[in-house]
């Protein structure tokens, strides 16, 4: 128990442990003057890490996964596998048993330059060598006080990088801004269980330009195989931990990093580099149950993607990430531009079926990034209402319109009117974007048809 009276943590645990293993050696293995410097180091140690984790006061970062990371990237440990982290350093690293288990250690003697020596001259070291010779090495634990010296400047080293992967804006230096921008867009994106890498190359990498392939690398990955075919979770994440271990170790470059990347989401491309046809399989699923495009795991981050593309060409920013995010007030942040619940003023859509209008109301391109909440009372005007902002009695703003929201909503608020072939031209221009960001192709017009589910191209088989 701490001194709130709360059951220690395992950071906490660990600390004791550490300190108390430096009770045990011998005078002649830790002398006083080496256990008091040990003690401060691992004091140092903690210092910097509780910093660290409780660094953005807001959002305290977990011990257990900061604790979990660095023991997969520290290049001294052999892992076995199965084993939890904890138990493998309080029960098999850092124990009491392996401090009083002595073991022999070989001497390796430095090797000497062959020296020539007169006929009539005599060594005066001859004894001392033949002393050396027949000396046997003093036993010593198992456990050296140089491991726990390691490990605790490790831990030390490794919290920062840690707290950059979760806030890299707070933390620019040595981030260029670019690598912060990647950072952040796998966080929007969510890296899943590539934390642990990103940690182990920030701090072992130093090129900015190179972690910034492997992040973008990274990126590609998850948005393909995690977005786009919605794969299994845990898919890679044997592989991809022990990379962990491996760069940790020096043994892996970022190049090859990338390689394995591209490896491991092959199987996502047909033979002549296409997208197959699991994210069409995916859409179609999601359209027979009534929700398309809404219902997609990646749509929130693909939209702000594409708002900052629209961003990059010359625009001030008009939407941050954290207008997405849903708050207790249940927040709105992606908006059906053709109302799931249409009532008069769209005249377009008069001649179609209710299943047709269901799919053009969740086809990707008649969903829309918002910039702020929208009233719910509000939803189901008609387009060149919504296009404007609306005003209270005393002339307050009551939501902006389309021509003053997001770039996104400027661009759409750009057509007359919006009826099903406007859907059908922006889900183009969407897919396109898809296209040119992340390096992925559609077999072909058709294809992209055959992904927006309007009309009856959707509903065809996939390419």
């Amino acid at each position: 128990m701490n001194n709130r009276g709360k059951k220690l943590s395992n950071l906490e645990l660990l600390k004791n442990r550490l300190i108390y293993l430096t009770t045990l050696y011998t005078d002649a293995e830790l002398g006083a003057a080496g256990r008091k410097d040990l003690r401060k180091r691992i004091n140092e140690a903690w210092k910097e890490v509780y910093y660290q984790l409780g660094r953005n006061k807001s959002k305290p970062l977990n011990d257990d996964d900061f604790l979990r990371a660095h023991w997969m990237m520290y290049p001294k440990f052999s892992l076995p596998t199965g084993k939890d982290y904890i138990k493998f350093l309080l029960e098999e690293q850092f124990t009491p048993q392996r401090v009083h288990r002595k073991i022999v250690q070989p001497v390796e003697l430095e090797a000497t330059e062959e020296q020539t020596w007169g006929a009539d001259v005599e060594s005066d070291d001859e004894n001392e060598l033949d002393e050396v010779e027949s000396s046997v090495p003093a036993p010593v634990s198992a456990l050296r006080p140089t491991e726990i010296h390691d490990y605790v400047n490790s831990l030390k080293a490794a919290s920062p990088h840690w707290f950059r992967t979760y806030f890299p804006e707070m933390t620019p230096e040595p981030l260029t801004r670019e690598e912060i921008e990647w950072v952040q867009r796998l966080k929007r994106l969510g890296m899943g269980y590539f934390r642990p890498l990103l940690m182990a190359f920030l701090m072992k990498y130093s090129d900015p330009v190179q972690r910034i392939d492997a992040l973008k690398a990274i990126e590609r990955f998850v948005f393909v195989v995690f977005r786009l075919t919605e794969a299994r979770s845990h898919y890679g994440r044997s592989e991809f931990s022990n990379a962990v271990r491996e760069i940790g170790r020096g043994r892996m470059k970022l190049a090859e990093l990338k390689e394995r990347l591209r490896n491991r989401m092959r199987w996502a491309f047909t033979e002549e580099g296409c997208l197959a046809g699991d994210f069409h399989r995916l859409l179609q699923k999601k359209f027979e149950d009534g929700q398309g495009y809404y219902h997609w795991s990646g749509l929130k981050y693909f939209l702000y993607e594409y708002e900052l593309e629209l961003l990059s060409r010359g625009r001030q920013k008009k939407v941050d990430w954290t207008d997405l995010l849903k708050t207790r007030r249940d927040r709105i942040s992606i908006e059906h531009i053709y109302p799931q619940a249409a009532t008069t003023g769209w005249p377009a859509f008069e001649g179609l079926g209710e299943r047709e209008r269901g799919a053009y109301c969740n086809s990707l391109g008649n969903l829309l990034l918002l910039s702020s909440a929208v009233n719910s009372s509000l939803q189901n005007d008609a387009f060149a209402e919504k296009k404007e902002p609306r005003f209270r009695s005393d002339r307050a703003k009551r939501r902006n319109g389309y021509a003053d929201g997001s770039h996104s909503e400027i661009e759409v608020a750009q057509c007359e009117d919006w009826g099903p072939d406007e859907i059908r031209e922006r889900g183009i221009r969407l897919l396109e974007f898809m296209e040119k960001r992340w390096s992925i192709r559609f077999a072909d017009e058709q294809a992209r048809e055959e992904l927006l589910f309007v009309g009856t191209a959707g509903r065809e088989g996939s390419r």
